[in-house]
């Protein structure tokens, strides 16, 4: 358990537009990932781990998939007292209510919880990565450094962040010094000219120093970027990335930058990896990364299980018989798949899925499928409740995936929504 009173705020509201059709009716942390999980998982797995046990998870659009998700899988796992708890707590109108302008707004909307709990600290996570992460040493590293806020951050090849990614200048001790957005010449992270950071999204604040950030900010008129751009003083989009943390760093508040390389996980011992899944070809990507053979991201490490609902009770089967068989290579099987004389290469198949003489290469079914005889299934994500007939190819003729519909990635990823029906 933490040393501190400490409290967490899970943004769980994102609309995820970059991932539609995933997100056509559900928010982006319930879209389900490696086979038996959804995003916010890892999240909640990461905390509870951590010992940080008061945690509220704020959520917004297309939410109902989502709150079911967490009643489900996560309720039983808190404590009903005081001292930890699990709560959710929509948008709501009214007033002091209203839809979550930013993820600063969203906060100062349920402000007066910091306020009940009086906590030494304040977490911040968003709920839309794929990561594992002791939170809990991120915070001995904010006490240790008297810090007023204190930025999760990833090291990335400057080279891969140059006209990219948004960068974090820090000094040898890893204080901020400055944001870089999109530079053409990144600044290195001191004594690593091969790597720069970039922030994780995941904050740890002093308690009263937030509120009095969050304060200040919302009595900012709210305004578009540009309009931000030209006078911070008077306006803001309520975001802690855009606004809060860079009106901190201008006020001289003491933030530093916690390295993400730098966490240790129980019964780890290779490099790990972190997934922004905000696009539909990083969400594929991410999937075929824990398809191979030693993944980035252990799903099999006893002492970090990724916990969450289990939607089915019933054992993967494989059939093959009369001088047939199926065959599995490089893929994760979740409960209740049947392969029957079937083929799966490097794959991520969910819950329930019935693949019957078809073949599923490269693809991602996110559970409730079915792929009929003699079905070909190549470089695609099928959502839930997808039935593929006998005789039909997905993600070999891009012009007639087009044709009937469906999504094509700018990888070349084919995308059928939820409960397609051919």
């Amino acid at each position: 358990m933490p040393r501190t009173n400490n409290l967490t705020y899970v943004l769980g509201g994102g609309e995820g537009k970059r991932l539609f059709p995933l997100t056509r009716d559900r928010a982006k942390p319930a879209v389900p990932f490696g086979g038996m999980y959804r995003t916010i998982d890892f999240t909640l797995s990461n905390l509870y781990h951590s010992g940080m046990r008061k945690i509220y998870v704020l959520t917004q659009f297309e939410s109902i998939p989502l709150h079911r998700h967490i009643k489900q899988g996560w309720f039983s796992r808190f404590g009903t007292g005081g001292d930890e708890f699990l709560d959710v707590l929509p948008a709501r109108q009214g007033m002091g209510g209203g839809w979550y302008l930013g993820t600063a707004d969203a906060i100062n909307q349920n402000f007066r919880f910091i306020r009940d709990e009086n906590p030494d600290i304040v977490n911040v996570f968003g709920a839309d990565h794929v990561y594992l992460f002791d939170a809990s040493q991120m915070n001995d590293f904010h006490l240790k450094n008297n810090a007023d806020l204190t930025i999760s951050a990833i090291p990335v090849k400057r080279e891969l962040a140059a006209r990219n990614l948004g960068v974090l200048v820090v000094d040898e001790s890893l204080k901020l010094l400055n944001f870089e957005e999109k530079p053409a010449e990144p600044k290195p992270i001191p004594g690593n000219e091969v790597y720069c950071l970039s922030s994780m999204g995941n904050y740890t604040f002093k308690s009263d120093v937030l509120l009095e950030e969050l304060e200040k900010d919302g009595k900012k008129e709210t305004a578009d970027r540009e309009t931000v751009l030209d006078n911070p003083d008077h306006f803001s989009t309520h975001d802690f990335g855009y606004d809060v943390i860079p009106t901190m760093l201008r006020s001289g508040r003491r933030i530093f930058v916690y390295n993400f390389k730098d966490n240790i996980i129980p019964g780890e011992v290779d490099e790990r990896g972190w997934w922004d899944i905000g696009t539909l070809d990083q969400f594929y990507e991410a999937n075929m990364a824990v398809t191979s053979p030693l993944p980035p991201l252990n799903l099999y490490n006893p002492e970090w299980k990724v916990l969450t609902y289990v939607e089915s009770t019933q054992p993967a089967k494989f059939v093959g018989s009369n001088g047939g068989s199926s065959q599995c290579l490089d893929s994760i099987m979740a409960n209740g798949v049947v392969v029957s004389h079937g083929v799966v290469e490097r794959s991520v198949i969910s819950y329930n899925t019935k693949i019957n003489s078809g073949e599923v290469r490269e693809s991602v079914l996110l559970g409730n499928n079915e792929v009929g005889k003699g079905a070909i299934i190549q470089r695609a994500i099928l959502d839930k409740n997808v039935k593929v007939p006998a005789g039909e190819n997905v993600g070999i003729n891009k012009e007639k995936d087009k044709e009937r519909g469906f999504t094509i990635s700018r990888g070349g990823i084919t995308v059928i929504p939820r409960n397609y029906q051919f």
